[in-house]
């Protein structure tokens, strides 16, 4: 499976992407992150699923309410 890394330098500051892991699991993809992406004393280190990444249509929501 594939996982976008976001990292916070501050608190407060906002997340940046730092890119990307393959993993079979999500316990490997946090492992996988911290000794890839490990060069600076982030605040904060996540990982997402790209399966759960959700996608922003251009078209508007027509009832007003996102689903």
């Amino acid at each position: 499976m594939k996982y976008h890394v976001f990292t916070r330098n501050r608190p407060g500051d906002d997340m940046i992407h730092a890119g990307t892991v393959q993993a079979d699991s999500d316990r490997l993809a946090r492992i996988y992150a911290h000794r890839t992406y490990d060069e600076e004393a982030w605040d904060f280190m996540g990982v997402v699923r790209e399966d759960n990444l959700l996608e922003v249509d251009e078209e508007p929501i027509s009832s007003g309410r996102v689903a």
